[in-house]
């Protein structure tokens, strides 16, 4: 059975009926395109869209399409712009939170050096933001500065900080301060650093929480 050929007629009608909505969306966005073109009550709309584009010059309609490409290239640009501008200032944020922690571990700056002491500023201010465990947190600070120990053995030693930090009691950083060598850093053994990191990871991250402000209170463990 043959297929029945397509009217030239239908095809024309439906690449006109394409521009009129292009032109409909650029020049005039008000009122909206009906949702049935095809009703009865549509066709006084399409009459009356038809009536003004074919009133348009040729260097109206020009002028026209090009002001509408340049609304559209404007709102594009304003959006981009926002995008990028977003992380940016999230960053600047971060920077200004370590910035804040750092200035808390001045007091520190005899028994750590001062490139450790940044390390702990920057990895408490993320963290402290991660909603993780206390004692996830100084495991992880404390492991960012001495790689070569072992998760578990630093989560042993951090379990009375993690659970100082979660009451708010100072008194386990205060023991711990004095239970070790005032030394320099070289000096101490690798326990002595470990449970020194620790300690000052704490106090880090309790500036970093404070920055943070309420509603971030995850448990010791």
């Amino acid at each position: 059975m043959t297929q029945p050929s397509q009217n030239p007629n239908s095809a024309s009608e439906s690449a006109m009926a394409a521009e009129h909505d292009l032109l409909a969306a650029i020049l005039h966005p008000e009122p909206a395109y009906p949702w049935q073109p095809l009703a009865p009550e549509a066709e006084g709309y399409l009459a009356n869209l038809e009536t003004e584009f074919d009133a348009l010059a040729d260097d109206d309609l020009s002028t026209a399409i090009a002001a509408g490409w340049q609304t559209l290239a404007a709102q594009i640009t304003t959006q981009m712009d926002a995008a990028q501008t977003a992380p940016q200032t999230a960053v600047g944020l971060g920077q200004m939170a370590a910035t804040s922690v750092l200035d808390q571990l001045r007091q520190f700056q005899g028994r750590l050096p001062n490139d450790l002491l940044q390390s702990l500023a920057n990895s408490a201010t993320t963290l402290a933001r991660s909603g993780q465990p206390l004692i996830d947190q100084l495991v992880q600070c404390a492991g960012d500065i001495l790689p070569d120990w072992n998760i578990d053995d630093l989560a042993v030693l951090a379990r009375p900080l993690a659970y100082s930090l979660r009451d708010g009691r100072g008194e386990i950083v205060e023991l711990n301060l004095r239970a070790i060598p005032a030394s320099a850093w070289d000096s101490l053994s690798d326990l002595e650093q470990a449970r020194l990191t620790l300690t000052i990871a704490s106090v880090a991250l309790k500036a970093a929480k404070t920055d943070a402000g309420p509603g971030n209170n995850p448990s010791a463990d």
